[in-house]
């Protein structure tokens, strides 16, 4: 694989380009035409693909747009470039699994090989969430509690002691250590010590990370993310997590999110640009995991439509062509303590494991509100876990994905963002509220008589 090194020098020694022209000239021309070319065609009544050609001619797509296009530095306003073949190397390195936390907590992600369905690894927490320090804490006791729930990824702390964390200020050490201070004793505290969990969510620069990377904090063997940005961009605040997390031993989560209706153009375009992301983010980022989140641009979450279709075509084209660890977002409009976060989370956890992407979420109110609980995270994984066990073909997984979206879709309007943790749940037990359990177990039932999912 090209060296980290060679890949900074190239920030200074590629072509030089306005972002303008970036944009414009090369992603959303030669995206436009890749998708042309290959043949790609949402549809609304295939939200999971079932031809394999699709699939198959997105990958190509991406590979070329990613040889073509390469990855933008922002701060120096030169195109890293690689050739077809170092792409295909760095594609070949890839780690296909990977084990995670540590003792009886350790967990193994693996890579999804079209034809063989796997179990689905569950990573879950409040995503994206802005949080004050008491629901944060009150909160992640409900992620953790949950047995089926793999890792953790529990949002980020926007105020300490009263101080609003601003980006870049010394306050994003202080919240990236108050974090992780959470963190472990809330692991520590409902007996799972060892359980993997994503670092430094509190922070959006490089400072967060810096702050934690020691043992106390967060361990070597756990995880971070390293953005990239849209579409096809890097700066020196991703490259500095590279270089820290290169010598200190953390595994790079590269998170994507292409925008529908963006640069990248629809939901066909916005599934290119992801493959080309993830292929470059196998050198630029250094990526371990990879994550995929194909954002509207009106809906911001992945539940609509576009979205879900964007996000297995991405999955089934790594899983049929160069499988790698990929995992990607449940992001929801709706708000805990509704049946319409539910249906968004069905409709999003069968795509994923059906086509191979790891869930991870929930974010519910697109991490707008702090309106999401463990029982989120429950229904991801109860709903993951059937569609494994139950082996659903892709044919029946679409026709129950296509009909959980009817139910939800005309909402994004105006959506039902449900009610903040400390009403949904007992803030002293962890447990969810009577009520909110009552919606979650009908809503079951109803799914259970008509898909025939036996949760």
């Amino acid at each position: 694989m090209v060296d980290f090194l060679e890949v900074i020098r190239r920030t200074e020694s590629g072509a030089y380009l306005s972002e303008r022209d970036f944009d414009i000239e090369v992603i959303f021309k030669t995206t436009r035409e890749l998708v042309k070319k290959h043949g790609l065609k949402y549809d609304r009544k295939q939200l999971i693909t079932l031809e394999p050609e699709m699939a198959d001619g997105a990958f190509q797509a991406g590979l070329e747009l990613a040889e073509q296009a390469g990855m933008y530095c922002v701060n120096t306003s030169r195109v890293i470039k690689f050739s077809r073949e170092e792409l295909v190397y760095g594609l070949r390195a890839a780690p296909r699994e990977l084990s995670l936390g540590w003792g009886k907590d350790q967990r193994t992600i693996r890579a999804n090989v079209w034809g063989r369905l796997q179990r689905p690894f569950i990573w879950a927490g409040f995503s994206g969430a802005p949080l004050t320090e008491e629901t944060y804490r009150q909160s992640i006791r409900s992620y953790v509690k949950e047995p089926l729930v793999d890792a953790l990824g529990h949002g980020s702390l926007h105020i300490i002691d009263g101080v609003e964390v601003r980006t870049g200020s010394p306050m994003e050490i202080r919240a990236t250590r108050q974090e992780l201070m959470c963190v472990q004793e809330a692991l520590a505290r409902e007996g799972r010590p060892g359980m993997p969990f994503v670092a430094a969510e509190s922070s959006t620069t490089v400072l967060g990370d810096l702050g934690v990377m020691h043992p106390a904090y967060m361990p070597p063997n756990y995880t971070h993310f390293v953005a990239t940005l849209n579409e096809l961009k890097t700066d020196y605040t991703d490259l500095s997590k590279v270089m820290a997390s290169y010598e200190y031993g953390v595994h790079n989560i590269n998170l994507v999110d292409a925008i529908i209706g963006g640069y990248a153009g629809g939901p066909e375009g916005a599934a290119v640009v992801t493959i080309a992301a993830f292929i470059l983010g196998l050198i630029v980022n250094r990526a371990s995991i990879s994550l995929c989140h194909p954002a509207h641009n009106k809906w911001v979450s992945t539940s609509p439509p576009e979205s879900i279709w964007a996000e297995n075509l991405v999955g089934q084209a790594f899983a049929r062509n160069s499988p790698i660890i990929t995992i990607g977002d449940v992001w929801t409009s709706a708000g805990t303590g509704t049946r319409d976060i539910l249906y968004e989370i069905a409709a999003i956890t069968i795509t994923k494991t059906l086509t191979g992407n790891h869930p991870h979420g929930v974010g519910a109110t697109n991490g707008k509100f702090p309106h999401g609980s463990g029982l989120d995270a429950r229904a991801m994984a109860e709903v993951a876990l059937a569609t494994y066990e139950q082996q659903l073909t892709l044919e029946r997984g679409n026709e129950i994905v296509c009909a959980l979206v009817d139910k939800y879709e005309g909402k994004f309007p105006h959506p039902d963002i449900g009610k903040p943790y400390h009403e949904v749940y007992n803030v002293v037990t962890a447990e969810p509220q009577p009520w909110w359990l009552g919606i979650f177990n009908d809503t079951k039932r109803e799914m259970t008589q008509e898909f025939d999912l036996r949760l």
